[in-house]
């Protein structure tokens, strides 16, 4: 299948250059380039920012008294800071039993004002503590009022249940995970594995930023859709740091509402027939992808995810994209929305994941009964479509979503969008939408290629 590099353009010096992605594996950072090396943008060289594995493990931490159930602990390096209207909690908690494991933990955590009162609590879950394991915790609050202060933090904590580590461990790790001062946006990549044969769904992963002296000193947390059988998944996510980040660590984990398949169950049907993605004068990613099911079924809940790596391999920031439908043989252009990449850094290559989640038997339709008829590029500097389209199905139709793509003259893709219309289109009637485009503006849309489906609300009267 032809894949397509990661086009670069500057403002003064355009020129092209990249690796080619690869839609089924990713790449090798210890692979020996065999393209030409990737040009230069800045006169002196990027450092790269403080990377989180370590060869050793740091000293274990102190733990303050238990606030809570069984043999859980908060560890000292755990803190707090508040700035104007937002609290950042940071905890670091430990599982000291060394034979049991906890479930259903739940974290409670309150905020109190100068007088006692109570301002905000939250719940954090936890599916599974495993014994003498660390986890930590990253979120925030935020106040309603700026000039209230935070005088201090309560924590406490149950569990549903216990068993043996026998019984189940945790399958996740985390790798190559970065922090980025990002011109004081602070951003986190990194991968998390996935060391067991099950496909899982809906994972989360908190992560603690430390300073020189081992105290936690910000964080932030993301979650994953999927993550595929023996294989890793990366991520981005924004971050708060209240000072200089030395070292920084990720705990995944398992969401509550996680899901698990089979890897023999996984259903390979869906392929990318077409993907290009491009950086632009300021930085962003843009562009998008054609996939198309290649199956005689009815396929639902298809996840999309874009990683992209700089050329040490790490990861620079990731896009991803849902679908609830596609029907047999149908393709569909997509154009994931995309996390800022770093400033400190230059993406070169990409891949891309799929996971067709589910199958529909039962569905009313085995091919798409909308028939594009035109599109019109509108707008400033065409930065919209019309798209014009007719139900050829026998039935009434609402509410159906639109895609589109965006290429040059050159027939590259250069951005794309999509919507939803909620009219009401009769059996043999006519339908138009306008499509919002996200594109490189320094390039010039030639040509616009629309797709219309049922969408998850879709009703056939």
């Amino acid at each position: 299948m032809r894949k397509k590099s990661i086009i670069f353009l500057f403002v003064l010096f355009p020129l092209v250059v990249g690796l080619a992605c690869r839609f089924s594996s990713k790449p090798d950072p210890t692979a020996t380039p065999t393209e030409e090396p990737i040009a230069e943008v800045t006169t002196e060289p990027v450092e790269k920012p403080t990377k989180t594995i370590e060869t050793q493990e740091p000293e274990s931490p102190a733990s303050r008294p238990p606030q809570g159930a069984g043999d859980i602990a908060i560890l000292e390096p755990s803190a707090w800071y508040q700035d104007d209207s937002e609290v950042f909690f940071g905890y670091l908690f430990e599982n000291q039993s060394a034979d049991v494991v906890y479930e259903g933990v739940e974290f409670t955590i309150g905020i109190y004002g100068v007088s006692g009162n109570l301002i905000d609590s939250s719940v954090i879950r936890l599916p599974f503590f495993y014994p003498n394991t660390t986890h930590g915790i990253a979120t925030s609050f935020w106040l309603s009022d700026e000039d209230a202060p935070v005088d201090d933090v309560d924590i406490s904590w149950t569990f549903t249940g216990k068993s043996s580590p026998d019984a189940s461990e945790n399958p996740f790790t985390a790798e190559s995970v970065v922090f980025w001062e990002n011109s004081g946006y602070p951003l986190i990549t990194g991968k998390i594995v996935n060391n067991s044969s099950n496909i899982y769904t809906d994972l989360r992963a908190d992560i603690l930023l430390y300073n020189a002296a081992g105290d936690v000193v910000g964080g932030g947390s993301t979650y994953l859709d999927f993550i595929l059988a023996d294989d890793y998944m990366g991520f981005t996510t924004y971050a708060d740091a209240y000072d200089e980040v030395v070292r920084v660590e990720a705990f995944p984990t398992f969401n509550y509402s996680v899901s698990i398949i089979d890897e023999a169950d996984y259903m390979y049907g869906v392929s990318v027939v077409e993907d290009q993605y491009r950086e632009g004068d300021f930085g962003s990613l843009e562009g998008g992808l054609i996939i198309k099911n290649e199956t005689d079924i009815v396929l639902r809940n298809i996840y999309v995810y874009v990683t992209f790596y700089d050329e040490d391999g790490f990861i620079t920031t990731t896009g991803s994209d849902y679908v609830n439908l596609l029907l047999p043989g149908d393709t569909l252009g997509l154009s994931p929305w995309i996390t800022s990449q770093p400033d400190e850094t230059t993406t070169t290559n990409y891949d891309i994941l799929l996971l067709p989640f589910d199958k529909d038997d039962n569905y009313e339709l085995d091919k798409n009964p909308f028939r594009v008829d035109n599109i019109t590029l509108t707008g400033d500097s065409s930065k919209s479509a019309l798209v014009e389209f007719t139900n050829t199905y026998s039935k009434e139709v609402t509410e159906v979503d639109v895609y589109v793509l965006a290429y040059n003259e050159e027939g590259e893709i250069v951005g794309g969008g999509d919507t939803w219309t909620s009219d009401s289109i009769s059996s043999g009637g006519t339908g138009e939408v306008e499509v919002w485009i996200s594109y490189d503006y320094s390039e010039t849309i030639d040509y616009v290629e629309a797709w219309v489906t049922p969408s998850y609300w879709t009703k056939f009267k």
